[in-house]
């Protein structure tokens, strides 16, 4: 992607999630929690929640590997109003994490937002491990995820929707299955030895689309030129003929007659994850 392509897509995607991100985020209960960490912060988002949820005295690190990312993050943070509980670092998360696991540097909260799968770890299971080791006694771990392969993007087109899913995942390389599959936080989260492990459905659902200023943006700059990027190149590999092709571009193309956000019935669901548990 190119530099403005990327930062569209980061910024629409923060503004998407930061709903369900505050309400996740709300469901910590960061009281009394000092030392905070959001593992691959990425635009932003959860840094902004962890700061504004925490006690005054809490202070928030940000850690990715994307400049540009963690920029659009400082920016946020500064909009925001919070810029003074937070602090960014570019670099290795597993060195972060790392060095808090040394007696009395753990974090007293974890956030990791859609950071954790085989896409960004070879071993995210054990990646796991080292968030849970990076935390302090009686810590908390959140693992949270958009939960994007799950969500209903194309309703009415559910077998369409299936084999561009398959691209998608054929794109990025995930695998289809197995112990590094990208659903498998609940199972990283107990094999970590962390406690009282939960799981929690957060979902948004869409309806009139543009009641909601965020989902157009979301759907145009995220979700529709992914998986159209995966189905030219992945598509026939996922089982896309020449006509589910042509009927993918025509219902993802915005401007075209078979445009689907210009459907009057369109809606959109989409249920996020948290997973958390305690050291």
């Amino acid at each position: 992607m190119q530099p403005s392509t990327i930062t569209a897509y980061l910024l629409a995607n923060r503004a998407f999630v930061a709903p369900t991100v505050e309400q996740a985020v709300g469901a910590l209960e960061l009281a009394g929690r000092t030392r905070l960490l959001d593992a691959g912060t990425g635009a932003g988002g959860g840094l902004v929640a962890l700061a504004r949820a925490g006690d005054p005295s809490a202070r928030v690190l940000g850690v990715d590997r994307n400049p540009q990312a963690l920029a659009l993050a400082r920016a946020h943070a500064e909009e925001a109003g919070v810029a003074s509980r937070v602090e960014t670092r570019e670099g290795d998360l597993l060195e972060v994490l790392a060095e808090a696991s040394a007696p009395g540097e753990g974090f007293d909260a974890i956030w990791a937002s859609d950071v954790v799968w085989p896409g960004n770890f070879a071993d995210p299971a054990a990646a796991v491990g080292a968030l849970a080791g990076a935390l302090s006694p009686g810590g908390v771990l959140a693992l949270f995820s958009s939960n994007y392969y799950q969500a209903q993007f194309l309703p009415g087109h559910s077998r369409l929707q299936q084999k561009l899913r398959t691209a998608s995942e054929l794109n990025w390389g995930i695998p289809g299955g197995g112990p590094t599959h990208y659903e498998r936080h609940v199972h990283w989260a107990v094999a970590a030895g962390l406690r009282n492990v939960r799981v929690r459905v957060l979902p948004r659902v869409a309806f009139p689309v543009d009641d909601d200023p965020t989902v157009r943006p979301y759907l145009e700059r995220v979700v529709w030129p992914e998986l159209l990027e995966a189905a030219r190149k992945k598509g026939r590999e996922a089982g896309l003929d020449d006509g589910k092709l042509k009927l993918a571009e025509a219902l993802l193309t915005p401007g075209g007659d078979r445009y689907l956000l210009d459907e009057p019935g369109y809606y959109l669901v989409h249920s996020m994850l948290l997973v958390t548990g305690e050291r």
